[in-house]
């Protein structure tokens, strides 16, 4: 008895659980097991009720071939959904594989590092091969089978990537800014963002742990913070890398930077600072050599033990044991121990503090810093003092000066790694030309905060070539903070010099210790800041010997004394580390 004739209004069908294929041809040879047969476009010119090509049965066939003798009554035509003869049913693995259990293979290691050791730095672990990694999940293009759901984004769960170099990422990992967009820089140009100029370039972070090390987890007993979960800036301020400031202090008992130990460094403070008599050289002795990473490792530790915070603990005790020194000691062993960002929230706190604005000292936080140092100035002065620093200002400032630092704390400032557009750079010779004629401020500051320091650098040397010298138009021009302020920013990218600013900070330091007194907190800060960047500091201790023909430590020694003498000179001599 021969099958019945398949119905043509019939609905297809197909077995629980798996794809309908598309009407049409069945998939050629050599297709592979498992995945829906291709989707073929409809056929405009069949007659109604008619077979496509390719179907069964085949145009042309022979008068009874089909359904083939001796078959199964239904076999033929096939029902809708089924797959070609010969290949599993749709949504099921391949005779013999399976998909790897949740939690990885038995005996796998697992992926994250054990709770309380380190997360790996940033790139040791490549980033997924394109297409995922194999064997986990369907292939691109396929459907995930039936009764499963598709595997997450990453790696799977107990799967350790290969080890090699890691894969060009098309997005960030959390914590990390994507890849720039737009033509690569040109050749030659600097590969270092922070970078500007050849005699001078800032070095790259040194991380808490050795450079090198293996990516997979350290032993247990080590810290970790916990993972970031959102684009956050990059941890670098004044030329070094910082610590996260919003990550939790360590656990007491646990490394938060791999082979320090902070108990050894807090004893020998508690040892100097003993009953409030204070050994200055061995206090100095212990912390000068500390990085900002050491710094927030010890910092915490102390919270840990004392309830106090470390500086605050400074402040009190190191007053110094020589009245002549009016707590010159004191502070500048205090700033150390704030740390680079820290220290600069202090410093913003204090410039708009009591009656007044100390606007020398915004302008050498503020102005010519780069978009991402501003932003983490700004999150760290909210969080020390929950206030945000941009009202802060407003609320101390007026006209065109407060406008002026708005302007540079909104942070829109270019990178410097971009290319400079010669277009604009005409355009705004020309905007500082009619500017300078009609004495409107605004508009040199909009060109000289809001572009980068290479395209300031180029306005520079094309305004001195079309008109006159850039730096005497805005002493001409303008006076008071306004000047001291365009002339500082102008300064920090003077081709002339050095184009990054080594020059002016040299001058900025002989200015605190010319004429009668010393201004000691200027100095303070001043050479505080420059030393967490050695190789800066070594390059204004060059220049400042090239221009005044004496060297920088013997000028502060002769304007200073006793244990606050002894601190500056160690401060000046961290930058020797450099040479050797």
């Amino acid at each position: 008895m021969s099958a019945p004739a398949p119905d043509p209004n019939a609905q297809p069908q197909h077995p629980p659980g798996g794809y309908a294929p598309p009407t049409g041809a069945p998939p050629p040879a050599g297709a592979p097991a498992g995945q829906p047969p291709a989707t073929t476009a409809p056929y405009a010119n069949s007659p109604p009720g008619s077979a496509p090509p390719g179907a069964y049965p085949p145009p042309g066939s022979a008068p009874g071939a089909y359904p083939p003798p001796g078959s199964a009554p239904g076999a033929y035509p096939p029902p809708a959904g089924a797959p070609p003869p010969g290949q599993a049913p749709y949504g099921y693995p391949p005779p013999g594989g399976y998909y790897p259990p949740p939690a990885g293979y038995p005996g796998q290691p697992q992926y994250y590092p054990p709770p309380g050791a380190y997360y790996p730095p940033p790139g040791q672990y490549p980033y997924p091969p394109p297409g995922g990694y194999p064997g986990y999940g369907a292939p691109p293009g396929q459907y995930p089978p039936p009764g499963q759901y598709a595997p997450p984004p990453g790696p799977p769960p107990g799967h350790v990537p290969a080890t090699g170099p890691p894969q060009t990422p098309t997005s960030a990992p959390p914590g990390h800014y994507p890849p720039p967009t737009g033509p690569p820089p040109a050749a030659g140009a600097s590969k270092d963002p922070y970078a500007y100029g050849s005699s001078y370039a800032m070095p790259h972070v040194a991380p808490p742990f050795p450079v090198g090390a293996s990516s997979h987890p350290p032993p247990l007993g080590s810290y970790h913070p916990p993972p970031v979960t959102q684009n956050r800036e990059p941890l670098w301020y004044l030329g070094t890398g910082i610590p996260d400031f919003l990550a939790p202090a360590a656990p007491v008992g646990l490394q938060k930077v791999q082979g320090y130990d902070p108990a050894t460094t807090y004893a020998a403070i508690m040892k100097a600072t003993f009953n409030d008599l204070v050994n200055e050289k061995q206090l100095t002795a212990a912390l000068i050599t500390l990085d900002a990473y050491k710094m927030d490792a010890l910092c915490d530790f102390a919270v840990a033990k004392s309830g106090k915070r470390l500086p605050d603990h400074l402040e009190k005790v190191a007053l110094g044991n020589y009245g002549f020194d009016k707590g010159h000691f004191r502070n500048a062993i205090r700033a150390l121990t704030l740390g680079p960002l820290g220290y600069d929230v202090d410093l913003a706190y204090n410039a708009l503090a009591g009656f007044g604005t100390n606007e020398m000292l915004l302008t050498e936080l503020i102005l010519g810093r780069s978009g991402s140092e501003i932003r983490l100035l700004i999150s760290a002065y909210r969080q020390r003092y929950g206030r945000d620093l941009v009202d802060a200002v407003k609320s101390d400032l007026s006209g065109n000066s407060e406008r002026m630092f708005i302007m540079a704390l909104n942070a829109q400032r270019p990178p410097d790694h971009l290319p400079v557009d010669h277009a604009q750079v005409t355009a705004d010779i020309e905007k500082l030309y009619t500017g300078s004629k009609k004495k409107d401020e605004l508009a040199f500051c909009e060109v000289l905060i809001n572009r980068s320091n290479p395209h300031i650098a180029a306005v520079i040397t094309g305004f001195g070539q079309r008109y006159k010298s850039l730096s005497k138009v805005i002493k001409k021009t303008f006076s008071g903070n306004m000047e001291t302020s365009l002339l500082y920013i102008m300064h920090g990218v003077k081709p002339k010099r050095d184009g990054q600013g080594i020059w002016r900070d040299a001058k900025l330091l002989e200015k605190t210790m010319a004429g009668m007194g010393t201004k000691d907190n200027q100095l303070i800060y001043r050479l505080i800041r420059a030393h967490w960047d050695p190789k800066r500091l070594e390059a204004i201790k060059d220049a400042y010997k090239r221009r005044y023909n004496k060297t920088l430590e013997s000028r502060v020694k002769g304007e200073t004394s006793g244990p606050y003498k002894d601190l500056l000179v160690e401060i000046l001599r961290t930058s020797e580390v450099v040479k050797k």
